[in-house]
Formats: C-alpha cells, sequence, structure tokens
C-alpha cells in the first residue's frame, strides 16, 4: 500500500508539470475500460501502461490492482501522461516534419539495406555452418582412426604378410587389389604407435585420454565461440536498439527549445547570433536517458577571445520557464555545466554552483559529457588531456537533456555522438575514467 501511495504521488508530480497541465485538460475526458480479471480488479479502470517489453507482448493495459500483482517493481506510466508527452513530441518535432518524397526515399533505403543486412547474415550463418562440419568431419575422422587401431591389431600378431599376399594374389581383380591396397594403407597406422606392444588395458588408457583431450577442446571450442558471439550479439542488439538509435543519430537541437538569439547552423550545430551578449540556452532533444549511462560531448568550433561559454545538460522545463536565460547566483536555474574559463554550475549543489574548479577548455577542444543516472552524476572530460570534473546530479522527475549556453555572439558549438567520439578516441565512449586521468573538483 505504501508503495502504490508512493506511485500516486510520483504520478501526480508528473501530471502537474508546467508543460503539462494544458496538455492534460485536452485528455481529462478518456472513458477507460474497466479491468477483466475480475475479483479484486472489478470496477478498477486500465489507466496505467506496463513500459516492459515481456508486458507489452502481453497485458500492456492494467489496473491498480493489477500493478500490485503483476506489475511491481515495471516502469508504469498513465496512458493520460503518455498521450501527453507523444502531443509534446509532436509538437517539437512539427518544424521538422519531411517531404512525402523524402520519406518514400528514406523507407526505400531503409528497405534495400534490410535486404543486403539479411544476406550478410545468411552468408555468416553458411560459413559458421562449414566450419562446424569441417569439425564434425575431424571429429569423425578421429574416431574411425580408433576404430582401425582395434580392428588391425591382427597385422601386429603375424598378419602383415596375409595382406601383401592379397595385394599381390589379386593384381587382374581390381576390386579386390583396391580392397587389400586400402587395407595396407589403414594398416599403416600402426607405425604411429609406440615400439612396444600395447595390450588392451595400454590401449584402453590411451583412448581415454585421447577421446578426454578431444572432447576437452570440443568444449573450450565451443565456449570461445559461445562467448565471442555472444558479445557481438549483444553488440549489434545494442547498436540497433531504438534508444541507441535516438541517442546516436537524433539527438538535436529545435527551434523552439532555444533563445531566440541563437541560430541552428545544423541540427547538431548552435551558433549565437550577432547581437548583444548575454546568457542563453540552446537545449537538444530528446531527454537523457533515466536508466542507463549515455556519453555524448561537445565540440566548441568559435569561441570568443574573452573565453566564456558552457556545455553540459539541463532541465528543459526549468530553463523554458526561465525563457532559456541563466540566473547562476542562486540554485535552481536548471543547469549542470562546466564552462570554458573553468567554472562549475549546478542547480541542486550549492559548493558546485558558480565556482571555479573545473578544468579550462577552448576553441577546437572537444567535451565528452557521460550522464549515469544509477549513480546520480554529470562527468565531464577533457578529451585532449584526459583530464576529469564531475557533478552531482540528483534525481529529479524533470527530464534532463544535453545543452549548451553561450554568453558572447558568434560563439559556435557542434554536439558529438558517442559513435562521433569514440571514433576520435575510441577509449572515450567506452571507459570514461582511466587510471591515468586526472581528476578535477573531486
Amino acid at each position: 500500500m505504501k508503495q502504490l501511495m508512493l506511485n500516486m504521488v510520483k504520478t501526480y508530480k508528473q501530471m502537474n508539470k508546467p508543460d503539462d497541465k494544458q496538455n492534460i485538460k485536452k485528455y481529462g475526458s478518456i472513458q477507460y475500460p474497466e479491468c477483466s480479471l475480475g475479483g479484486n480488479h472489478s470496477g478498477e479502470i486500465l489507466s496505467l501502461i506496463c513500459l516492459e517489453k515481456e508486458c507489452q507482448q502481453n497485458q500492456i493495459l492494467c489496473c491498480c490492482i493489477c500493478q500490485e500483482e503483476f506489475h511491481k517493481g515495471h516502469q508504469l506510466k498513465p496512458l493520460k501522461l503518455l498521450l501527453c508527452e507523444y502531443d509534446q513530441k509532436q509538437r517539437e518535432f512539427q518544424s521538422v516534419t519531411l517531404k512525402q518524397s523524402e520519406k518514400d526515399l528514406l523507407v526505400k533505403k531503409i528497405n534495400e539495406q534490410e535486404i543486403i543486412s539479411l544476406e550478410q547474415t545468411r552468408d555468416l550463418q553458411q560459413q559458421i555452418v562449414q566450419k562446424l562440419n569441417k569439425i564434425q568431419d575431424h571429429q569423425k575422422q578421429f574416431f574411425e582412426n580408433l576404430r582401425k587401431l582395434v580392428k588391425l591389431r591382427e597385422i601386429d600378431n603375424g598378419n602383415t604378410s596375409l595382406v601383401i599376399e592379397n595385394i599381390l594374389n589379386n593384381q587382374e581383380n581390381s576390386q579386390l587389389f583396391g580392397k587389400f591396397v586400402k587395407e595396407l594403407l589403414d594398416a599403416l597406422i600402426i607405425q604411429e604407435l609406440p615400439d612396444q606392444d600395447l595390450g588392451y588395458e595400454e590401449l584402453n588408457k590411451a583412448f581415454d585420454f585421447h577421446i578426454k583431450d578431444q572432447s576437452d577442446c570440443i568444449r573450450q571450442l565451443e565456449k570461445q565461440i559461445f562467448i565471442g558471439v555472444q558479445q557481438q550479439i549483444e553488440f549489434l542488439m545494442q547498436k540497433t536498439s531504438k534508444s541507441v538509435v535516438q541517442q546516436s543519430y537524433q539527438f538535436q537541437f529545435l527551434p523552439n527549445n532555444k533563445h531566440h538569439q541563437v541560430d541552428i547552423v545544423e541540427p547538431k550545430i548552435v551558433k549565437a547570433s550577432q547581437s548583444t551578449h548575454g546568457y542563453k540556452f540552446a537545449v537538444m532533444n530528446p531527454s537523457l536517458d533515466k536508466n542507463k549511462v549515455t556519453v555524448f560531448g561537445f565540440k566548441l568550433n568559435n569561441v570568443h577571445s574573452s573565453n566564456w561559454l558552457a556545455v553540459g545538460a539541463c532541465h528543459l522545463s526549468v530553463v523554458q520557464s526561465k525563457q532559456f536565460g541563466f540566473a547562476f547566483q542562486s540554485l535552481g536555474h536548471g543547469g549542470y555545466l562546466v564552462s570554458s574559463n573553468g567554472g562549475a554550475w549546478s542547480s541542486t549543489t550549492a559548493n558546485q554552483n558558480n565556482v571555479v574548479k573545473c578544468f579550462k577548455f577552448a576553441k577546437g577542444d572537444v567535451i565528452v559529457c557521460t550522464y549515469d543516472p544509477k549513480n546520480e552524476t554529470l562527468t565531464f572530460k577533457k578529451q585532449k588531456t584526459k583530464t576529469i570534473f564531475k557533478l552531482d546530479v540528483p534525481k529529479s522527475d524533470n527530464d534532463l537533456h544535453p545543452c549548451v549556453l553561450f554568453y558572447y555572439a558568434l560563439d559556435e558549438v557542434e554536439f558529438m555522438s558517442s559513435d562521433a567520439i569514440n571514433k576520435l578516441n575510441p577509449s572515450d565512449a567506452i571507459n570514461i575514467l582511466n587510471p591515468s586521468d586526472t581528476i578535477n573538483g573531486l
């Protein structure tokens, strides 16, 4: 019951954010169906959506009793709130809609690449099968050789001359001649045995040793193949998952998520317009994932000689409420940033806000950011020197978005995905903190 109350409070807070109040009214008249499970579920409405993958295949709609009985620990969201979020996303992306011809070209490209990708997978499958068939052939030959050793022991008992005699006596009969020649070739395997005459016990022990050795090799090969293939499958699944696609390719600056004195040069490049100096945010969409680590970065394409701009993340709803300005003197400004003059800025932690304790950076530098929601931190790394600075980012109902904060006119910053960072230096996207890194402010 306590958990149920906590969930209700959380839902209330989510549904009463300033951005959503107006949208909530739009969907306030939804008539939810009643839960059909009966018993304690009778009369309860199906107003919740379970976001777990397993449940999306079976029981995606649930009531508050379903939540307690079948969805404990699952990520749930009210349908009304989901509709509001979808509505918000639609409005955010309405400025970047595609023409029908552009959509057709993209779909065509996707279909063509799907065919190529599936063909590559089938080719890989055939290659793997061929390799495994070779292994099976070697196994069969191994055990066949063991059988020959047993069968041909009679040759060691003085019957060698009989094999030769059979060959000499059947020179005109091609079938028998070939048969006895094959027996002779099979008999040559005896030469690989030690000089001493091996009896049953010795042969039995030798067989046990070689069979176990063969089995161990197969198990080791199986383990290596499984681990290697499993790692590659997980890597491929991660690369092709929806969340990774969003974070790698869909982060972009949008017209309605920036100060009016910031220009969008490209979806991933923003520039302070040629106007008066002053603080002005440019915020990216979508928001950072609250369930896993996200790596992203910013490259400083142009910086004023006075050298002040900041990068990091912010709560979009808070920054929007302040008209994308920056009131840095007190907490609650919505940002978690580092500035090029070595400044640190935190919306929630006093000793990390408006203090000079970070590394400095300038034109041409790349700042790698790692958001870790589990440990509630945002780590900044100067790509050139590997210097590290870390800010605390407490959990919040407000979504966190990558952002840039300008002050001087004509400064320009470019967003970099984790893939782009990885191409610069593979270690940056994989291991944000190496033993050799220098740490500031910790």
